[in-house]
């Protein structure tokens, strides 16, 4: 009986490559450049001590000229005696750049929410509040049984820092993304330099039944990519501040979010 996953990492485990049949033209091939391979080496060492040892009375330019042409033959020969090795089980990104630790041990039976962290930060911002709305969404839906997944884009310790949320000698660090956000060090997941957190939402959203995005961005530039998660309007619940309250649209919070 096929045992189903029951966590993310069980679902994205890396899969061992088929092991490939056996070809004997490859197999012909890898053997003769083997053989020439140790032919030639075995010249090259051997002729310079052969010279060195009888001393015919043969040119040593002579014996020059044909000691470089076998290294040339060598050097031509040696790039193709290789050992094809067999590919390595890929990991998902997912998992990969997961530094943490805690992406792996999701269960897909939970009900996750998937924040951009990043965008809702400022949309916090453009309105004044700079982290505040984040922190108070992620902590009223963790109080709601949901299980939270904040992703930040790579740079969000510069911008931070541009905006004066600390000191620039300060360190970088997950604990310093607690501190701003109200998080937990197993709600944060910051994506490698040089790639959009947009992916990793996406693909958190794919592999995860039970689950919904908070942000403001509709990610248009995926719609053909990700057809089967952007299907619908449920799949995305966009942050709005109304009468000075924060609201998730499209999710009817159990308490509401008011501002002081």
């Amino acid at each position: 009986m096929k045992h189903e996953p029951i966590t993310l990492g069980e679902k994205l485990a890396a899969v061992e490559p088929k092991t490939p049949r056996f070809n004997f033209g490859a197999w012909v091939r890898n053997t003769v450049f083997t053989v020439l391979n140790l032919s030639f080496l075995t010249a090259i060492c051997a002729l310079p001590l052969w010279w060195f040892l009888m001393r015919p009375d043969v040119d040593s330019n002579i014996i020059l000229f044909f000691w470089l042409i076998l290294i040339a033959l060598w050097l031509f020969v040696y790039p193709r005696c290789g050992i094809t090795k067999p590919d390595k089980p890929k990991i998902h990104s997912l998992l990969a750049n997961d530094h943490l630790g805690f992406m792996r041990d999701l269960r897909l039976d939970a009900k996750t929410v998937i924040f951009d962290g990043s965008n809702i930060y400022h949309f916090g911002h453009d309105n004044g509040l700079d982290a505040q709305p984040l922190g108070l969404i992620a902590h009223q839906l963790r109080v709601e049984g949901y299980r939270i997944v904040c992703f930040f884009d790579a740079n969000i310790f510069y911008t931070l820092n541009k905006h004066g949320a600390f000191p620039s000698d300060q360190y970088h660090s997950v604990a310093l993304l607690e501190d701003i956000f109200g998080l937990r060090a197993d709600e944060i997941y910051v994506v490698p330099s040089g790639v959009q957190a947009d992916k990793y939402i996406l693909d958190s959203l794919k592999h995860l039944p039970i689950s919904f995005a908070v942000t403001n961005d509709k990610f248009r530039d995926y719609a053909k990519k990700y057809p089967t998660v952007m299907k619908g309007n449920q799949w995305r619940k966009g942050v709005m501040i109304s009468k000075n309250e924060i609201k998730v649209l499209q999710h009817r919070l159990q308490n509401p979010i008011r501002l002081n």
